[in-house]
């Protein structure tokens, strides 16, 4: 949407007023000095859906909305502008003071939610506000726009060129001089630094889209042109930016005393300026100081291999590499991974998640590379496949493969992102651990069960029998059924003897001694206890009360 009319006294912006209520828009129309504020009313319209078709046609730049209209309300309204005009800004001025409006309005993009009634003066003092904006926005496009096309021209490239081959080492000492001498630079000074500066946009892996590369490029130049102006102004170096998108700063000064913080100290003022200006993050890496201009290639190295390590150290950081090898140090992970193991197979995601926290913050406070956190991850996901074979699920790993699995961590953007890559992995892993402990009991509470029903008249059965039958462990075993079935093995036993005692008392005339026999009781006498114990009468009361 291209900006307002230019008055003689500034641009000029367009403002569409919707309200259903004629009188209000009347009243606003005619009560607003909209000129004084920098803007030209171009209409009014009764509701949202007019509103869109008046704006298919005309320029608009501010829409002053109310919320409660007929066939598109205000909200509405702001959704579909938000969608399909993203650059038209957003006043809503609405009777209800309710969050649930504001929240919506703010998720639309909406600059302003203002509550009736509101005079024409305190109107004003809000246009007049976002005017200043609209201004701080065209003056950036325009700036870029100018920045791009400076960019382009040939002798800022050969400087570029020269500039990073110096940097980088790629060309003869004496072709680099002579290039140097050509385009009236003379590095003549006691001590060299390099500096990498490179946008946190997106990450390596990202296949960019042709709108994502423009918007990239452009970031880029943005940063290029602020490292310049900060640089410049201090008088301590060379800026250039390389084909990458980055920007690569070449300090220098024959004070080496006060040198090295020097570097620093400007690097995180460019990192402010991005974050207040654009509000964008930005990693700078800084490589060591040198004494002779043929060992500005070291510097560089360094700095480029520093920079990896904002996968450690997070967005926003200036990472020196004589500071990162100085705060190196080495932890012993196999205690973290014992626990990471241990709650995974309690399937306790709390602690999980503290494992996940404790990890990343030992991984970050040791200065590992990217390289290194890598392969720490990697030992623990295969902790984490052993623990699965081990547990007989391999089989139901198709859709969370290893590889799989390791692979996103691999490729993540940040060391944080690697960590919840994993998180979720063990939470998956616990799930199915779990969901197979409970498939297996029910299956050994099954066997266990149907055992019994085969073997209860036998005076000798009992947990050691169906333990050596199911090839269990005794304590398992009782874990595991009592789990499953809420019983312990001897409940479950009592239960079908007396059952099948029932039974025989019911519908046939044996004595007590032979029916204790039958159902696997060797002493008639603890039999009758132990009946009376669970059905509350003796056996005889029993049968007798059965067989009237």
């Amino acid at each position: 949407m291209p900006f307002g009319k230019v008055s003689e006294g500034g641009i000029m912006y367009q403002l569409l007023l919707v309200d259903d209520e004629a009188l209000i828009r009347e009243n606003v129309g005619e009560n607003v000095k909209w000129e004084q504020y920098g803007y030209q009313l171009v209409g009014s319209c009764e509701n949202g859906k007019e509103a869109l078709e008046f704006i298919k046609n005309h320029v608009v730049d501010v829409v002053l909305t109310d919320i409660c209209m007929p066939y598109l309300d205000g909200i509405e309204l702001s959704k579909k502008l938000n969608e399909n005009y993203p650059s038209i800004k957003i006043i809503i001025l609405s009777g209800y003071d309710e969050f649930e409006y504001a929240k919506k309005a703010i998720r639309y993009g909406v600059k302003e939610y203002l509550l009736k009634p509101i005079t024409a003066e305190e109107l004003g003092d809000v246009l007049l506000e976002l005017k200043k904006q609209m201004d701080r926005e065209r003056w950036t496009e325009q700036r870029m726009t100018q920045m791009q096309t400076f960019y382009h021209k040939g002798q800022q490239l050969l400087y570029a060129d020269t500039l990073l081959n110096l940097i980088r080492g790629s060309k003869e000492d004496i072709e680099i001089q002579k290039d140097l001498i050509e385009l009236g630079l003379k590095l003549d000074y006691m001590v060299y630094q390099v500096a990498v500066v490179e946008l946190d946009l997106y990450t390596k892996t990202d296949k960019l889209e042709e709108k994502k590369k423009k918007e990239s490029a452009l970031m880029a130049f943005v940063l290029y042109n602020i490292s310049q102006e900060i640089v410049e102004k201090h008088q301590l170096g060379e800026v250039c930016q390389g084909k990458d998108n980055r920007t690569y700063i070449l300090f220098y000064s024959n004070q080496p005393i006060k040198f090295q913080q020097t570097g620093k100290n400007i690097c995180e003022k460019i990192i402010l300026h991005m974050n207040q200006i654009m509000q964008l993050a930005v990693n700078i890496g800084i490589g060591s100081c040198v004494l002779e201009i043929e060992q500005i290639y070291r510097s560089y190295e360094e700095a480029e291999t520093a920079l990896e390590y904002h996968y450690i150290m997070g967005k926003n950081s200036v990472m020196e590499m004589e500071m990162i090898q100085k705060e190196k140090k080495s932890a012993d992970m196999n205690m973290l991974f014992d626990l990471f193991i241990l709650h995974i197979k309690e399937n306790n995601r709390d602690e999980i998640e503290k494992d996940s926290r404790i990890l990343e913050n030992t991984i970050r406070s040791c200065r590992y590379d990217r390289q290194s956190a890598g392969t720490i991850l990697q030992r623990l996901v295969d902790k984490i496949e052993e623990l699965c074979k081990i547990s007989c699920i391999e089989d139901k790993l198709e859709v969370i493969s290893k590889e799989q699995i390791l692979k996103e961590i691999l490729i993540a953007g940040k060391l944080e992102e690697a960590i919840d890559i994993l998180f979720a992995y063990c939470i998956e892993i616990a799930g199915l651990l779990e969901n197979h402990k409970n498939v297996g009991g029910r299956k050994y509470a099954i066997k266990a069960m149907d055992y019994i029903e085969k073997n209860y008249s036998d005076c000798n059965f009992g947990l050691q029998s169906v333990c050596s039958y199911l090839n269990i462990s005794i304590s398992r075993f009782s874990s595991i059924f009592k789990q499953t079935t809420g019983n312990t093995f001897m409940d479950a036993l009592i239960t079908v003897r007396m059952k099948k005692a029932k039974e025989l008392l019911e519908n046939t005339d044996l004595k007590n001694y032979e029916i204790a026999e039958k159902v696997g009781f060797s002493d008639s006498h603890y039999f009758g206890i132990a009946f009376k114990k669970i059905i509350g009468k003796t056996p005889t009361e029993y049968a007798r009360e059965m067989r009237k």
